[in-house]
C-alpha cells in the first residue's frame, strides 16, 4: 500500500521533528527501501491470490484468492508483531481498542478493493491508481473543512484523469473492474491516512499497528468465508491450500516479512525523522518499484500510452505535493508573524 500517514500537518497540527543531516540521510534510504518492498508486494500478492485460486479449482478474478491471502498475511504479521515487542502489548484501554478498531476495519477495506482489483488488472495499473491518494487527501479534507480547494488542486486532479485514462488504453473499454476497485482502494486508503494521522495523537504506534494487523485479519478471515469458495476458508481446508505449492507459502511469507513488518516497521520509526512533505514524496517511488519489479520478474509491462498516462499521475501527485507544502508554509509563517 502507499502508507503516508502524514501528509497534512498544517490541517491536522502536526508536525515533523526535524533530524540532524546525518538522521535524516538514514531516513531517507530507509524510506525509499520501504517503497521497494511495497512496490515488489504487488507481485508477490498477484501471484499468492493466483496460486490459491489454482489450488482451491476456482477461476481467476475470483475474490477467495486475495482475501484468503490478506487473511494469513496480516495474522501472521500481527503475531510476529506481538511477540516481538512488548509494547504493542500493553496500555491498551477500551477506547483505544475501538479507536486501533475502527481505523483497522478502513485499512482492511481499502486492501481488499486493491487485492481484489489487482486480480483484475496489472500491477502497475493497481500501484499508480493507490498512488491517487495524495489527490484524494487534501479533497476530502476540502469538503470536510467546506473551503475551495485551490487551483494547483484541480490541475491535479486533470492530470491524474488525464493519466488513469491513458493507463487504462486510452478507452472507455479499458477502464474496468480492476481499475474502478483501484479508485475505490485509493478512496478508502485516503479515509485511512486521516484516521491515523487522528488515532497517532492518542495510541503508541506499535500498539496501533499489532491491533490494525489483527482487525485485517479478522476481517478478511470473516470475508473470506462468506464468499463463493468460502469453504476453503476452513482450518483443514486452508491447510491444504497452504501447503498446496511453494507458490503460496514463498508469496505469503515475503509479504509478511517484507511489504507489512518490514515496510511498516520502517515508517514507524523513520518518517518521523523527516518533514512529511519530503517523505510524501519518497513514497510516490512505490508505483515505479512495482512496475519495473513486475517487468522484471514476470516480463509484464505497460503499453507506451500507459507510460505516458503514468508519468502524468506522478506528475499530479509530485505538483499538488510540492505546492501545497509551499502554501502550508506561507500558512504557517504568516500565522507566525513572519510575513506582514
Amino acid at each position: 500500500m502507499t502508507a503516508t500517514t502524514e501528509r497534512q500537518p498544517a490541517v491536522l497540527d502536526y508536525i515533523a521533528t526535524p533530524a540532524d543531516r546525518g538522521g535524516e540521510r538514514r531516513a531517507v534510504v530507509a524510506l525509499l527501501f520501504a517503497t521497494v518492498l511495497w512496490g515488489c508486494g504487488f507481485t508477490w500478492a498477484k501471484s499468492a491470490g493466483e496460486a490459491v485460486h489454482r489450488a482451491a479449482g476456482l477461476p481467476g478474478g475470483s475474490v477467495f484468492g486475495p482475501v484468503f491471502i490478506l487473511a494469513w498475511r496480516f495474522l501472521l504479521a500481527a503475531i510476529v508483531v506481538l511477540l516481538a515487542v512488548p509494547s504493542a502489548r500493553r496500555g491498551w484501554t477500551a477506547r483505544g481498542a475501538l479507536r486501533v478498531g475502527a481505523t483497522g476495519l478502513l485499512l482492511a477495506a481499502g486492501l481488499v478493493l486493491q487485492h481484489v482489483g489487482l486480480d483484475r488488472t496489472t500491477e502497475a495499473v493497481s500501484a499508480f491508481l493507490t498512488s491517487l491518494t495524495v489527490l484524494f487527501v487534501p479533497l476530502i479534507l476540502t469538503l470536510v473543512l467546506r473551503k475551495p480547494p485551490a487551483p494547483v488542486m484541480w490541475l491535479g486532479v486533470a492530470l491524474a484523469t488525464a493519466g488513469v485514462w491513458l493507463m487504462t488504453g486510452a478507452a472507455p473499454t479499458g477502464f474496468g473492474a480492476g481499475e474502478l476497485l483501484g479508485l475505490g482502494c485509493a478512496f478508502t486508503f485516503s479515509l485511512y491516512i486521516l484516521a491515523v494521522n487522528r488515532l497517532a495523537k492518542t495510541e503508541d504506534p506499535w500498539r496501533m499497528t499489532a491491533g490494525q494487523f489483527l482487525v485485517v485479519a479478522l476481517a478478511c478471515s470473516a470475508q473470506a468465508a462468506m464468499v463463493t469458495g468460502g469453504t476453503n476458508a476452513r482450518p483443514a481446508a486452508a491447510w491444504t491450500i497452504l501447503n498446496s505449492s511453494a507458490a503460496v507459502w514463498g508469496n505469503l511469507l515475503l509479504l509478511v516479512a517484507f511489504p507489512t513488518v518490514g515496510a511498516f516497521t520502517l515508517l514507524n520509526f523513520f518518517q518521523p525523522k523527516m518533514d512529511a512533505t519530503r517523505a510524501a514524496l519518497i513514497y510516490l517511488m512505490e508505483p515505479i518499484v512495482a512496475a519495473a519489479y513486475a517487468y522484471v520478474v514476470i516480463g509484464r509491462t505497460l503499453h507506451r500510452l500507459g507510460l505516458v498516462g503514468a508519468a502524468l499521475i506522478l506528475a499530479a501527485n509530485v505538483l499538488v505535493e510540492v505546492l501545497s507544502a509551499r502554501s502550508q508554509a506561507a500558512t504557517r509563517r504568516e500565522a507566525a508573524g513572519q510575513v506582514p
